[in-house]
């Protein structure tokens, strides 16, 4: 389940990983892998791995980030709307560059007039003084641009504490976390610490998303897995495509997923 986009690495370690990015997006375009299979399901090739890796994921999910998200929902409503307004509006900076890779230029100068004004007037995001100007958030991240420019996610797999991902968004994470303002701030332990914090803001907005899938009584997997693709695609598409398998139908609690 997607519920722990903590980008954590040092920039050192950034530097090391860059050329295995390079390689592995190189590698997806020169071969083309499908996101689905012929049939019309999600490739996931090696779903016995991903379904171990997602047990320890929910296991860890259950113990430590859970319990976080329901006590950071017990906090004052005006600190949990600023503290996502903060990350969301620090998110936007991802989202303008993708806008300016996708070659959006209509969402480019909306978003970048949107972080200009909450930044400024918003008190560096705590408010949303865009919102209610007529600049609405928008959502964007590399793995969405790679996808628009036709880019296949290829196969599926599972990260050991992040969640759902594919040989495509894997990478992307990279790129985002490089140009994500976080990097700014030092020593590392400040990463860290942000990075925990926003990780715990994520998981509580999935909170109402997360329970509802265990209420359905279904194979929690095939649904997790089903519903990261629909919102990829949704994402990819502005929401004008939608894959031929419907599992969700609301999207506002995945948003908050990946910037």
């Amino acid at each position: 389940m997607p519920y722990l986009q903590a980008h954590i690495l040092c920039n050192d370690c950034f530097q090391r990983i860059v050329p295995v990015f390079i390689f592995i997006s190189i590698s997806i375009l020169s071969s083309g892998c499908a996101s689905i299979t012929p049939d019309g399901d999600v490739n996931d090739p090696i779903e016995s791995v991903n379904r171990n890796i997602y047990q320890f994921n929910e296991g860890f999910d259950r113990t430590i980030m859970k319990p976080l998200a329901l006590g950071y929902q017990k906090l004052p409503g005006p600190i949990q709307t600023g503290s996502n307004n903060f990350f969301n509006n620090l998110d936007d900076v991802v989202v303008i560059i993708n806008d300016s890779l996708q070659l959006d230029i209509e969402r480019f100068a909306s978003d970048t007039l949107r972080f200009s004004v909450n930044t400024i007037f918003g008190i560096f995001g705590l408010i949303d003084v865009g919102t209610p100007m007529g600049l609405p958030k928008h959502y964007k991240s590399f793995a969405d641009t790679l996808g628009y420019w036709g880019v296949g996610s290829g196969p599926y797999f599972i990260i050991p504490f992040i969640g759902p991902s594919s040989l495509r968004d894997a990478p992307s994470l990279i790129v985002d976390a490089l140009i994500h303002p976080a990097t700014l701030l030092s020593p590392t332990s400040a990463v860290i610490g942000f990075a925990s914090v926003r990780a715990v803001n994520i998981r509580s907005d999935l909170l109402r998303t997360t329970d509802l899938r265990d209420e359905m009584a279904i194979d929690a997997y095939i649904f997790t897995r089903e519903a990261y693709y629909q919102w990829r695609q949704n994402r990819i598409h502005n929401g004008e495509v939608f894959p031929r398998k419907v599992i969700i139908e609301d999207f506002e609690g995945f948003e908050d997923f990946e910037n």
